[in-house]
């Protein structure tokens, strides 16, 4: 079990990382205690399910896709969707139509820039 918990300790540390947050940060986001998730990181801890859960969804993944670790070559690009869709579903609608609409226009103006 050990060896569960430090490989579970490791995938979080990575993804953290991978978006430059501190404990702290996470902690914030996922509204667990930092230093609990320290001592998860460092395999020191039993994890709840549902503290999984909060975990995988400050991430902005499913379960699933939080214990993909055959994926574990995920990319700056994977990081950077994956904080992007944690930070969309915590805004209400109306902002979500001003990024929206800030999306298009840039797709609009990468269209009329050439390369």
């Amino acid at each position: 079990m050990q060896k569960i918990r430090i490989e579970l300790g490791r995938r979080i540390r990575e993804l953290r990382k991978m978006r430059g947050w501190s404990q702290e940060k996470l902690g914030e986001i996922a509204d667990l205690h930092p230093t609990y998730v320290g001592g998860i990181e460092r395999g020191e801890r039993n994890v709840a399910f549902e503290n999984l859960a909060h975990i995988a969804s400050a991430f902005g993944l499913s379960l699933s896709q939080f214990f993909d670790y055959q994926k574990s070559t995920h990319s700056r690009r994977d990081a950077l969707k994956a904080e992007l869709i944690s930070s969309l579903q915590k805004r209400d609608q109306s902002e979500l139509k001003l990024l929206s609409d800030i999306v298009k226009a840039f797709d609009e103006w990468k269209k009329a820039t050439p390369v």
